[in-house]
């Protein structure tokens, strides 16, 4: 029998054949691993600017509200306070951390707060740093005031009358359950025209520093957080948002010119060395009581402003997991940082600051 001599004919790849095919496929591969990485990547990141620019317009558009309708009285009371908080004591509802927001890395607001920062001309001679780049202390900014914008909740009968409004944020659980793990919140406290005008219109909280005061009544520890507690205290304090870990403002009056124009004219963080200012701690009141002007002190610092900057740094929601892991001590500290810096450097990545200015339409009463 003859053998067909078909076979014979037949060759595989050689190797170099195979090598050149997998370089090939490799190659692809790694071009459509590095085009699917980035397609997610750049998805990831739209969501999370699209989820923290909703967020931020919401609390952005509120607070304009408020400062809208804010009212004043020259009547020697406190009818604005800002203070920018260093630590967390302020509410006495602060959940601390392993890992929790630091103190010294939390505060720039003159460029001395910041060695390694911008030392640019424009930050030399205003002796701050650019709103987007500041950091308003541990427990950022705590910012009240009496406005007439409408109540939130439509059951509560609003009279017209001025209401005690502030904004502060707090680090505690989303629900009262001790399974809820802590966020940064910020938080809006709303009195009633009623209950404000019962504790009278002062913002100062105590009242053996001020001569009119009103017995520590506007003091933050009477405020009501209904996720902790039964809602029967003097104040009501609801979360506008979860993940806001910055929030502060700058006030400004409007000062006439020699060419008769206005310009805007910095009180609120004073950071002017000759009026005492450029280091903490940076409070500020609206009053016209004379107690409080001084040659060092002139009235201007404490008058109503007219103009508010208003900044909020949000965390986008896998940022906000990879801060807490962190808190938690679920995620160790790379080479090269500090708990402190690393704590910082997550929250920047993950983060976008929003700012507005505002034009206070303010009203006497």
């Amino acid at each position: 029998m003859r053998i067909s001599n078909k076979n014979k004919h037949l060759k595989g790849f050689t190797v170099l054949e195979l090598l050149v095919a997998v370089s090939v496929t490799a190659i692809l591969a790694g071009m459509l691993l590095n085009i699917t990485s980035q397609v997610v990547k750049t998805q990831t990141q739209a969501s999370g600017d699209l989820e923290t620019s909703q967020i931020a317009h919401f609390i952005l558009d509120r607070i304009q509200e408020d400062l809208h309708c804010a009212v004043y009285k020259n009547d020697g009371n406190v009818w604005m306070a800002a203070s920018i908080l260093e630590d967390k004591d302020n509410s006495g509802s602060w959940i601390e951390a392993s890992y929790g927001k630091p103190t010294a890395e939390s505060l720039r607001i003159t460029p001395s707060d910041w060695s390694d920062g911008p030392n640019d001309l424009i930050t030399q001679a205003n002796n701050q740093l650019n709103l987007e780049d500041s950091r308003f202390g541990t427990g950022s900014t705590f910012l009240r005031f009496f406005t007439l914008a409408p109540e939130l909740d439509s059951q509560i009968q609003n009279t017209g009358g001025a209401r005690a409004i502030s904004y502060q944020i707090i680090r505690c659980g989303l629900t009262s359950s001790s399974t809820s793990r802590p966020r940064y919140q910020l938080f809006r406290s709303d009195v009633t025209d009623v209950e404000t005008f019962q504790a009278g219109y002062n913002l100062h909280p105590n009242s053996s520093v001020y001569s009119n005061g009103n017995n520590g009544i506007r003091k933050p520890s009477n405020i009501t957080n209904p996720v902790f507690e039964t809602p029967n205290g003097p104040s009501m304090d609801f979360s506008l948002a979860a993940n806001i870990i910055d929030f502060g403002i700058r006030a400004y009056i409007l000062e006439e010119n020699s060419l008769g124009t206005s310009n805007l004219l910095q009180i609120f963080p004073d950071v002017n060395a000759s009026t005492g200012g450029g280091n903490p701690p940076y409070q500020f009141m609206s009053t016209s009581n004379p107690d409080y002007l001084t040659a060092s002190k002139p009235s201007k610092l404490f008058a109503f402003p007219h103009v508010i900057d208003v900044m909020i740094r949000v965390l986008t929601s896998e940022g906000a997991n990879a801060l807490s892991a962190f808190e938690e001590g679920l995620l160790p500290t790379p080479s090269g940082f500090t708990p402190d810096e690393y704590w910082w450097e997550i929250a920047e990545k993950n983060s976008e600051v929003y700012t507005r200015r505002v034009k206070v339409i303010s009203q006497g009463i």
